[in-house]
């Protein structure tokens, strides 16, 4: 089985490579992206060099994927490509655009003209809108969506993309709606869930303006490249979509799990308040995962597990020993 992983070299890709090296059943894993792996992330990786390769590409560009497709003859194609906006971000529309909608017709389309049947790719919970649309409870794949955004409208259009491959086509595909992700080296508009836990682990001091009460559900890039490997072996999934997310939680619940294995973190929250508690803002705090653990057996693990790697992958990079549970 050779893999490609469109968008490689960011969070959500980098890991989802290092979880597809170790499987045995995989032969190959090929990244594509305009940023090569960076040292840390190889030194990490170091026992399965020889399976993985690295290819300079555009995902606006097919040619490109295609030629990613040819040259190490790729029979499954995951897509982590993507630019993260929110409402308030200040990126280029046409940019926006051109990766987040053409770049993932182009992966689509890349696999169609290959013969490649099994496509993996990136959604999000953003195609909800804001938890107030729900009420007081968990919000499921069934519900109506809501987005408000153009990142969030590329993701909706991407799922409704799938749908027409796969009906026109027979091709099988699967995409994944994350909660807000984190993990070291995170870029996001949520920057501070990456950031924390990256500075306190070689000992930076961390502060924000908010007062850290603010409740998200999380996901680490350690869950999301499980369940994508997970994905991409299956040979289809009984759902076209799957909510990934843990329990809600909160700034302050991740800097007292900080301070477990760093007694001596120096975090400050300020006095923003965070949380809206009539939810007409943001993003769901309460998501369902059933549909994942009934179809596939999967869940996140617990956000003391995926802070410590968080943890040990920042202290890898600066040099440091890990931290031993």
């Amino acid at each position: 089985m050779n893999i490609l992983v469109v968008g490689g070299s960011g969070l959500f890709g980098r890991k989802t490579c290092a979880y597809l090296l170790k499987d045995t059943d995989i032969s190959s894993v090929v990244s594509m992206d305009l940023t090569p792996p960076n040292e840390w992330f190889m030194k990490s990786i170091e026992r399965y060099k020889d399976k993985f390769h690295f290819l300079r590409g555009d995902v606006s560009r097919i040619e490109d994927i295609l030629n990613a497709m040819k040259l190490y003859s790729i029979d499954r194609v995951i897509n982590w490509a993507f630019i993260m906006v929110g409402r308030d971000s200040q990126v280029a529309p046409r940019l926006v655009m051109k990766v987040n909608a053409l770049g993932m017709n182009n992966s689509f389309e890349a696999a169609r003209i290959m013969g490649v049947e099994r496509v993996v790719y990136a959604s999000s919970e953003t195609v909800y809108g804001p938890q107030s649309m729900y009420g007081d409870r968990d919000v499921t794949e069934d519900d109506r969506t809501n987005p408000t955004h153009s990142y969030a409208v590329c993701k909706l259009l991407a799922e409704i993309m799938a749908g027409e491959y796969s009906r026109q086509y027979g091709m099988n595909f699967t995409g994944v709606r994350p909660t807000i992700g984190y993990g070291h080296g995170g870029r996001s508009p949520a920057q501070f869930w990456s950031d924390m836990p990256s500075k306190a682990a070689v000992g930076q001091p961390f502060s924000m303006e908010g007062d850290g009460n603010g409740l998200s559900s999380l996901v680490s890039a350690d869950d999301l490249a499980e369940f994508t490997r997970i994905l991409i072996k299956a040979p289809s999934s009984p759902h076209p979509v799957y909510n990934v997310g843990g329990p809600a939680a909160s700034p302050g619940d991740m800097a007292d799990i900080v301070r477990k294995y760093i007694p001596e973190a120096d975090i400050t929250f300020g006095d923003r308040p965070m949380m809206d508690p009539s939810g007409k803002f943001g993003l769901p705090w309460r998501v369902s995962m059933k549909r994942a653990i009934e179809d596939f057996g999967f869940t996140c693990m617990p956000l003391e597990e995926a802070v410590l790697i968080h943890i040990n992958d920042a202290r890898l990079e600066a040099g440091l020993e890990p931290i031993i549970r």
